[in-house]
């Protein structure tokens, strides 16, 4: 159905669209966990960079410049990778460091884009987003960690205590 895989279209859409930087991390980081989990993989470095953004504009300075540095470093690396995402590898690490450079200089927030060259990738996510529903709370979308159902997470979390403390257990 797409050329590039879904998780990526629905980060693409929410960076552009409602810039629910929150959940590009938790899409991304999924997919990075089945298809690559390497600490330095380019997929680390997009979360990096909406990862930044969620700081950025919750006033998170350090976090944010953290976060930012380290999509620069991993971009450096993976630049071909980038490219082979569709993306103008260039054009995106100069984005970053112009964004964080306004960020130490006390600019506020402002959305970025990353700029996709290939339209591969423009038509598959164009054909996405047309189903695509974003997220309009902009003040859930600012406190988006405190304020989502975590109940699954949850769950999980106590199903894995369950199975790791099950096999502990005498037979």
């Amino acid at each position: 159905m797409y050329t590039y895989p879904v998780p990526y279209l629905a980060f693409l859409a929410h960076f552009h669209i409602d810039r629910d930087y929150f959940e590009c991390h938790e899409l991304l980081e999924e997919h990075w966990k089945e298809t690559d989990g390497a600490r330095d993989s380019v997929w680390v470095g997009l979360i990096q960079s909406a990862v930044y953004l969620y700081h950025y504009r919750r006033g998170n300075i350090n976090g944010a410049k953290r976060m930012a540095e380290k999509a620069i470093d991993c971009f450096s690396k993976r630049q071909q990778e980038l490219i082979q995402l569709g993306i103008d590898a260039d054009r995106f690490t100069a984005v970053i460091q112009k964004s964080l450079d306004h960020l130490q200089e006390g600019v506020p927030f402002s959305p970025l884009l990353i700029p996709i060259t290939d339209e591969m990738l423009v038509d598959d996510l164009a054909q996405f987003t047309q189903t695509f529903e974003p997220e309009l709370n902009e003040q859930f979308l600012f406190e988006k960690h405190k304020l989502r159902d975590r109940s699954d997470v949850i769950r999980a979390r106590n199903l894995a205590i369950q199975l790791k403390k099950a096999g502990k257990a005498p037979l």
